[in-house]
């Protein structure tokens, strides 16, 4: 995942990403259909959110309001975007591994339906290895390939190996996500440089993170092969 300072680099070491363009040809249509349910004006929000807490920490007041222009305009039209989807926080199933860093809800779960942006996703492996173990050594030779620029390489070295990864996805509350960013946007339209950050920091922490399974074993491996949905 790449919009949020706390995510991590996106090489494949234990218990971080896979990004998309690291997939198999073989793993394709599961790829196409977990990155068809981002929204690209969520996501496109939420990079220019990220981008101007970057300017804001830089000084960069006009290159921050013209971020944050870009982000109201993209929440807007995300309001009609039919990936987003009701439900309750209390009704989110979270990811097995939250991405390292990962802000902890400061506050108990909604039980009231909300609509949910979601803005961006990445694949994360999901097992314990043993950095000696077979599998520890695939993550090991996958790194090596991703260092080399060889992602694909990389995917079908831990394909083979039957490494368990898990789509993680990035969602957020896209009403009090639009309160923010606005929020921000007239703060800042006062000089108040500190506070308008805090909202934006606000909106990215009320991402949550949900997950769907997919395990990058081939066809005939065995009971260790679950489908990819």
């Amino acid at each position: 995942m790449k919009k949020f300072a706390f995510l991590p680099a996106s090489l494949l070491m234990l218990g971080t990403v896979i990004g998309a363009a690291h997939a198999t040809p073989s793993a394709g249509r599961a790829v196409n259909r977990d990155f068809a349910k981002l929204s690209i004006d969520g996501s496109r929000a939420f990079d220019d959110i990220a981008m101007a807490r970057s300017a804001l920490a830089n000084n960069d007041i006009a290159g921050a309001q013209k971020l944050l222009v870009d982000a109201n305009n993209a929440l807007t039209r995300a309001k009609s975007d039919n990936r987003v989807f009701m439900k309750a926080e209390a009704q989110l199933v979270p990811a097995k591994k939250a991405p390292k860093g990962a802000p902890a809800p400061s506050a108990a779960p909604g039980t009231q339906p909300v609509a949910w942006l979601p803005v961006d996703g990445e694949y994360i492996v999901t097992e314990d290895l043993e950095p000696t173990s077979p599998k520890g050594a695939a993550v090991t030779s996958a790194n090596t390939s991703l260092n080399k620029g060889k992602p694909g390489q990389a995917a079908q070295t831990l394909q083979v190996a039957g490494v368990d990864v898990d789509f993680v996805l990035a969602i957020a509350p896209l009403d009090a996500s639009a309160s923010d960013v606005y929020r921000a946007t007239n703060l800042l339209t006062g000089k108040d440089v500190k506070n308008a950050d805090n909202a934006l920091q606000d909106a990215q922490n009320s991402i949550r993170f949900v997950s769907e399974d997919m395990v990058g074993t081939p066809a005939g491996q065995g009971a260790g092969k679950k489908a990819a949905h």
